[in-house]
């Protein structure tokens, strides 16, 4: 906003403030929701292009972020994965428990 447009809010009574913010929240959430359509409307297109649908590209997400989270991978099993959130899974437990180290075990 350029100086010749700034509003000099001191000189507002609380009523108008008020009413100020008020349209603030509302022109916020019209900008918000507009920002959400377009971007609907751009994946609408890359699904389009792609021949597959929204659900089938975001299951397809859902695959790989699960598998760019593993962290670890027990060598004995490559089914058996670890995040390196939460509780140790037992085969790593195990594993370490028999002197192994965890960075064995990273990916």
């Amino acid at each position: 906003m350029s100086k010749n447009n700034a509003i000099d809010l001191d000189n507002l009574n609380v009523d108008e403030l008020r009413a100020i913010t008020e349209n603030a929240q509302q022109l916020i959430a019209k900008k918000q929701h507009q920002r959400l359509y377009d971007a609907y409307v751009k994946f609408e297109k890359i699904a389009e292009e792609s021949h597959a649908s929204i659900e089938e590209i975001l299951k397809a997400g859902e695959t790989l972020e699960k598998k760019r989270s593993i962290k670890y991978r027990n060598t004995d099993n490559n089914e058996e994965t670890w995040t390196g959130r939460g509780r140790k899974p037992t085969w790593l437990v195990e594993a370490l428990a028999a002197g192994r180290d965890i960075e064995d075990f990273a990916i």
